[in-house]
C-alpha cells in the first residue's frame, strides 16, 4: 500500500501553466473564507471550517465548484468547465490560507498582543517584570484599542483600526519571514518525499480524485460516478443531520458518536490515563484507511502504550504534572532531533545535489520543475531565518546567536510535521516549543530576560499549536501539482497572492468581530483569555523563578533521541517489525485523545479487507472511504451555512 493512488502520479506532460480564471477563483473563494471563518467559529460557535491540515471548508467548497459551478458552465457551453489543473490551483489557494483567520494566525497572534498589557494586575506585577523589555510600537498601546477588543466597543463607536497597523505589520513581517523559510524547506523535501520516497499523501487523495477529468458524455469526474462512494457519502450526511437536529430540537434523537470514560476513570492510578475517550469521526476513519497499515497502526499503538506509561508512573507515585509536562516534551524533542537528522542522512545525496546546484549554475542537475531553484531555495532558506531572527533583535532580544539557533530550531520542527502530514496524521499540535530546547540547555538566567520576553510573542501563535502551520500544506500543494501537470513555479506564485489576500482580511475579519462581540463574550475562552495569558505567566514564573541548566530535561531529550535511533534501526533492519517511528513522536500530543480510536477503525477495517481481499480488495473499497471523507465535510458544510444564518451552530468535528 506505499504507491501512490494512480491519480496522484506524475504523469510526465508537460507543465501546464495556472490560468488568471483560477487564480481569480482561488482569490473569491479566500475572500469568501477569512471574511467568514471568524463570525463561524467564535459568534455562531459553528463547527470549525479549519482546525487542521485538512480543513473541511476546502473540501465542501471544491465540491460545490465541481458540482454545481462547474456543471453549470458546462451545461452553457462544453468545455468551458474548470479544468483540472485550475481546480487545483483554487484548492491550493484555499488550503494554504483558510486557517489564517483563526488558529493559524489572527485568533492566536492579536489576543496574544494584547495579553501583557490587559492582563498585567498589581499581584503578577508584569510591568515591573517585563514591560520595559517591550518595545513601545511592537503591541498596541491604546487604552480604548485594548479594553474595546476585550469587552467590545459601545454601539456607534469606531473599531481603532490605526492603533493596529505597526503592531500587525511587524509581526506580519515576521510572519512572511517563517513562510519563505517553510516554502523553501518544501521544496528542499519535495522531491526526495515525491519521487525518491514515493510517501503516499493521503490528504492529496481526495481533491486529486475529485479534480479528474470527466469521461466522455459526463461533466463530472469518474469519482462521483461510483453508486458506492454516493452511499458511503451519505453515512455521515444522515448521522450528523440527525444530531444536528437534535441540537436545535432536544426532542428528537441523535447519533452518539463520542464515549466518554471520564468518570469510569476517576480513582487512582487509573485516573492517571484520563482522557482516554473513544470518538467515532467518520472522516478520520476514511483518512486512516489511506494510511499505510503500519503507520495507522503504530499511531493507536503508542497511545494506549503511552496511557499504560501514566498509569504505570501514577501507580509508582510520579506525579502526573513531572512526567505529562517534564518527561514527554523533552523526549519528544529529542526524538524530533534524530528524526530530522535521519532525514538529512537518508536525503544526503539529494541535499548533495542541491549544494551543488546552488554554487554552481551550470551544473547538470535539472530544477527547472521545482517551485523555486535550488540557488534561490538555498539563499531564500538563509535569508528568511536571518530575516526573522533580525526581526525579533528588533522586538526587543539581544542574543543573535541565540536566536538564530531558535529560527533554525523551529525550521527542523516544521520539517517533521511536514512528514507526519505526508502519512495522513493531519491533525498535529506538538508538546513542546522550539525555544524550550534552548531554554532547558542554557536555563532561565542565562537565556536572559529580553530574550524570554521577545520570544514569548510568538511562541503560542507559531511555536506551540501547530495544528495549522502552512509548511504541510505547502508540501502537499507541490504533491498536488502532479495531478494536473501543473507548473509549480506558477502554483507558487498563486499560492503567495492568496496568502497576500488573507493576511490583511484576517485581521480585518477577527478583529471586527471581537471589538463587536467583545473577546471576552465569545465562544472558546481558552483562545481568547486563557491563550493570551499563557505564555506571560510562563514568562513571569521564569523571571521570578530563575533555573539552572535543565539536566534531567536534558537527560530525556537523549531518551527520546535514543529511543527514536533504535526504532529507526528496528524498522529499516527487520522487515517484521510491526512499528513505525511515527507513533513515538505523536502520543503526548493532545490532538491523539480526540482521534486516536477512529484511526483505530481505519486500522482496523483496512486490515480486514487487504486480509480478505488483497490490493484489489483495497482499490475496491477505496472510494467508500474517499466518500464517508467527503460526506462528512459536505455535511459539516451545509450545517455550518444554516448555521450561519441562526446564530447558533452543531459542532460536528469534535477537536
Amino acid at each position: 500500500m506505499h504507491q501512490p493512488a494512480p491519480s496522484v502520479r506524475k504523469t510526465g506532460r508537460r507543465a501546464v501553466a495556472v490560468t488568471p480564471r483560477a487564480v481569480v477563483i482561488g482569490c473569491v473563494c479566500v475572500t469568501a473564507i477569512c471574511l467568514v471563518e471568524p463570525y463561524n467559529d467564535y459568534e455562531a460557535n459553528n463547527t470549525w471550517i479549519a482546525a487542521h491540515h485538512f480543513p473541511i471548508v476546502a473540501p465542501f467548497l471544491f465540491a460545490f465548484l465541481i458540482l454545481v459551478v462547474n456543471v453549470a458552465l458546462e451545461s452553457v457551453r462544453p468545455s468551458s468547465g474548470l479544468s483540472a489543473p485550475e481546480l487545483i490551483t483554487i484548492w491550493c489557494m484555499m488550503i494554504v490560507t483558510a486557517s489564517l483567520p483563526t488558529l493559524g494566525l489572527a485568533a492566536y497572534l492579536i489576543p496574544t498582543l494584547l495579553g501583557p498589557t490587559y492582563f498585567a494586575s498589581p499581584e503578577n506585577d508584569w510591568a515591573q517584570l517585563f514591560h520595559h523589555h517591550i518595545p513601545s510600537w511592537l503591541i498596541p498601546s491604546d487604552a480604548r484599542a485594548i479594553d474595546g477588543f476585550f469587552r467590545g466597543l459601545g454601539p456607534g463607536q469606531p473599531i481603532p483600526w490605526g492603533a493596529w497597523i505597526r503592531p500587525l505589520g511587524f509581526w506580519a513581517a515576521f510572519t512572511a519571514a517563517l513562510w519563505a523559510m517553510m516554502v523553501c524547506l518544501s521544496t528542499i523535501v519535495r522531491k526526495q518525499w515525491v519521487e525518491t520516497e514515493k510517501f503516499t499523501f493521503p490528504l492529496v487523495q481526495l481533491p486529486a480524485e475529485l479534480a479528474q477529468r470527466p469521461a466522455d458524455g459526463s461533466r463530472v469526474a469518474p469519482f462521483f460516478n461510483s453508486r458506492r462512494m454516493w452511499i458511503a457519502f451519505a453515512f455521515p450526511v444522515v448521522i450528523h443531520t440527525v444530531s444536528t437536529l437534535h441540537f436545535y430540537y432536544p426532542v428528537l434523537p441523535e447519533f452518539p458518536l463520542r464515549i466518554s470514560t471520564w468518570r469510569t476513570l476517576a480513582t487512582p492510578p487509573w485516573s492517571a490515563v484520563r482522557p482516554l475517550d473513544l470518538n467515532m469521526q467518520p472522516s478520520t476513519i476514511g483518512l486512516s484507511y489511506l494510511m499505510s497499515l503500519e503507520v495507522s497502526f503504530s499511531l493507536w499503538a503508542f497511545y494506549l502504550i503511552y496511557k499504560a506509561e501514566r498509569l504505570l508512573a501514577a501507580a509508582m507515585g510520579y506525579s502526573q504534572a513531572v512526567y505529562g509536562r517534564g518527561f514527554v516534551p523533552y523526549r519528544e524533542m529529542g526524538a524530533y532531533v534524530v528524526l530530522f537528522a535521519f532525514f538529512v542522512w537518508i536525503a544526503r545525496r539529494h541535499i548533495g545535489d542541491i549544494v551543488r546546484k546552488a554554487r554552481q549554475s551550470q551544473s547538470p542537475i535539472d530544477d527547472s520543475t521545482e517551485p523555486l531553484s535550488y540557488r534561490a531555495c538555498v539563499l531564500g532558506l538563509a535569508g528568511s531565518i536571518l530575516a526573522a531572527t533580525v526581526l525579533i533583535l528588533l522586538a526587543g532580544a539581544d542574543a543573535f546567536w541565540l536566536m538564530l539557533g531558535v529560527m533554525a530550531f523551529f525550521g527542523v520542527v516544521c520539517v517533521v510535521d511536514a512528514w507526519l502530514v505526508t502519512r495522513g496524521l493531519f491533525f498535529i499540535h506538538g508538546s513542546f516549543k522550539a525555544p524550550d530546547f534552548f531554554v532547558a540547555a542554557l536555563g532561565t538566567a542565562r537565556f536572559g530576560a529580553a530574550n524570554l520576553t521577545a520570544i514569548a510573542f510568538p511562541k503560542r501563535t507559531f511555536f506551540r499549536d501547530r495544528r495549522e502551520t502552512l509548511m504541510p500544506h505547502v508540501v502537499n500543494s507541490f504533491k498536488l501539482s502532479d495531478a494536473g501537470a501543473l507548473n509549480r513555479r506558477h502554483l507558487l506564485v498563486a499560492m503567495v497572492i492568496a496568502l497576500a489576500l488573507a493576511v490583511p482580511l484576517s485581521f480585518y475579519a477577527y478583529l471586527d468581530v471581537a471589538y463587536r462581540n467583545g473577546a471576552v463574550n465569545l465562544g472558546r475562552d481558552w483562545i481568547h483569555t486563557i491563550s493570551p495569558r499563557e505564555p506571560f505567566n510562563e514568562l513571569e514564573r521564569f523571571l521570578t523563578s530563575p533555573t539552572p541548566t535543565n539536566w534531567l530535561g536534558l537527560l530525556f531529550v537523549a531518551v527520546g533521541g535514543v529511543v527514536m535511533l533504535l526504532l529507526l534501526t528496528l524498522r529499516y533492519q527487520f522487515i517484521w517489525w510491526p512499528l513505525h517511528p511515527i507513533g513515538f513522536i505523536t502520543p503526548g500530543q493532545f490532538p491523539m485523545n480526540n482521534v486516536w480510536f477512529s484511526i483505530f477503525l481505519g486500522w482496523l477495517l483496512k486490515a480486514v479487507i487487504v486480509r480478505q481481499g488483497g490490493l484489489k480488495g483495497y482499490r475496491a473499497a477505496r472510494p467508500v472511504f474517499l466518500g464517508v471523507v467527503l460526506g462528512e465535510a459536505c455535511g459539516a458544510g451545509v450545517w455550518a451555512v444554516i448555521g450561519l444564518f441562526t446564530g447558533q451552530g452543531y459542532n460536528v468535528l469534535y477537536f
